[in-house]
């Protein structure tokens, strides 16, 4: 009798534990969803990023903006510095964001690896149990 009470306390305490490891990993699955899901809106961010750098380095030639249709010729050199300077800092402004969102999917990355090693712990000791 007391084997079988031993037996039963220990199917009690499995299947706890099994039901604590179904709610753990549900919830690691939903975290990581989360950070899949805000990963892959900063890989879009960065997409867009990278398509205005590439229209942007299509209008520079040898540094000198180049616009599809002006309206007007340029005036004066000042005004041909002034727009070549403002395509660098724009170039530039994209190049950061570019750079800011790149480490921000890194580190989205890195937040994702231990939640993906504790799924695959506890995937292992389900398989095992």
């Amino acid at each position: 009798m007391r084997h079988l009470a031993y037996a039963l306390l220990l199917l009690h305490v499995s299947f706890a534990t099994a039901a604590d490891n179904d709610a753990e990993l549900k919830k690691l699955y939903d975290a990581l969803n989360m950070l899949n899901q805000q990963q892959q809106a900063v890989h879009q961010q960065f997409r867009m990023v990278q398509e205005l750098r590439s229209i942007a380095g299509t209008r520079m030639l040898y540094g000198t903006p180049m616009t599809p249709q002006l309206v007007r010729p340029v005036a004066n050199y000042e005004e041909l510095v002034a727009a070549q300077q403002k395509a660098t800092q724009r170039e530039a402004s994209l190049h950061r964001q570019a750079d800011q969102l790149l480490d921000t999917y890194n580190e989205i990355e890195e937040l994702k690896k231990p939640l993906q090693s504790r799924i695959y712990e506890l995937t292992l000791k389900a398989g095992q149990d």
